[in-house]
């Protein structure tokens, strides 16, 4: 059987079943459903009926499954400034292969109606990111926009507090919204504001960018809003949602309420990044379930590999890295204070 992936349109109102799950109606792509299957590993440890149970469930909420982003009629990003004097950056100089990386991006974005090409008397640069072993990466150089945007505070959710949670649990779920941010509408004021510009043109974000520096907190703020009186079995941080569960029954009830309230806002989940009804799974850097929380072993490889730190900045990142696991080193801080 296979997912129905809903193209985001616009379609009339569904029947629903007795659950009040809605049945697909879209004209939807169609996305393998045995890839999930496959990748979750879920014939390892469910039965063919809990399978059929899980697949029929996916089915009825086929329109959050998407590999675009959804657009939030919830929330608008908008960015208030303390100062009213314009910032206008230059476009960085970018040699002609990395004009090319830039100029794919910002067709993916218009195509996406992410951006519109526009003018505006606020531009920050587009840069391309590029680091050692990963693939280069366009993002938007807010840093001057940034000094000049009042602060929102909204407090960002305890990744301790989370891990802690979810590790006990015996089905875990884990799904990740497609290009959150992007999912975001920007108020006409905001876009204004974070127009960015290239060497070879300018255009006006039409929602939340990367980079902004009140954009962790707004989202966490919707993804609150989103999921209210669900934190005894769903907690999102950031675009990534864990649900989680002590037996099937609530594993269905509690993914079928989570997929429901996402729809509901008009966001989506990417299919490829979704784990259902895991015993183990990994979470924010750990691998959790059943009781259990360690380190996931890319996190520990990168510590142990690690460079010798030969200045105060490397020490200091250091520290970061080894210091996020301090929960498995029971005299951690002993450790560090010579550093």
């Amino acid at each position: 059987m296979n997912l129905l992936i809903s193209e985001r349109k616009e379609t009339p109102e569904a029947e629903s079943d007795e659950l009040g799950i809605p049945y697909p109606t879209a004209d939807p792509n169609v996305y393998d459903f045995e890839e999930i299957i496959r990748d979750s590993a879920l014939e390892e440890r469910l039965s063919f009926l809990e399978i059929e149970e899980l697949r029929k469930l996916l089915g009825r909420h086929q329109k959050v499954f998407s590999n675009e982003p959804g657009k939030t009629h919830l929330v608008e990003h908008d960015i208030e400034l303390i100062s009213n004097n314009p910032i206008r950056s230059k476009p960085y100089l970018t040699s002609q292969s990395q004009t090319e990386i830039l100029k794919a991006e910002i067709k993916r974005m218009l195509d996406l109606k992410i951006i519109e090409i526009g003018q505006s008397d606020y531009t920050s640069p587009m840069i391309l990111v590029e680091t050692v072993g990963r693939e280069p990466r366009p993002c938007i150089d807010y840093r001057r926009l940034n000094s000049s945007i009042r602060n929102q505070y909204f407090p960002l959710p305890s990744i301790e507090e989370r891990v802690e949670r979810v590790s006990a649990a015996k089905f875990i779920t884990v799904i990740d919204l497609a290009k959150g941010y992007w999912q975001i509408p920007l108020s006409k004021r905001a876009q204004r504001y974070a127009t960015f510009v290239t060497n070879f043109g300018t255009y006006v974000p039409l929602r939340m960018p990367f980079g902004l520096v009140n954009a962790p907190y707004f989202f966490s703020k919707l993804m609150s809003q989103v999921l209210e009186n669900c934190e005894g079995f769903a907690v999102p941080y950031l675009d990534d949602i864990a649900i989680y569960s002590n037996n099937w029954e609530d594993n269905l009830k509690h993914v079928n309420e989570v997929l429901k309230r996402i729809g509901d806002a008009n966001l989506t989940i990417k299919p490829s990044k979704c784990k259902f009804a895991q015993n183990r799974t990994k979470y924010l850097g750990h691998v959790v379930g059943s009781g259990v929380r360690t380190p996931a072993e890319a996190k520990i490889k990168a510590v142990l590999d690690f460079p010798t730190p030969t200045s105060k900045t490397q020490i200091r990142a250091f520290l970061g890295l080894a210091g996020y696991y301090a929960h498995y080193v029971k005299i951690f801080s002993v450790i560090e204070q010579p550093l």
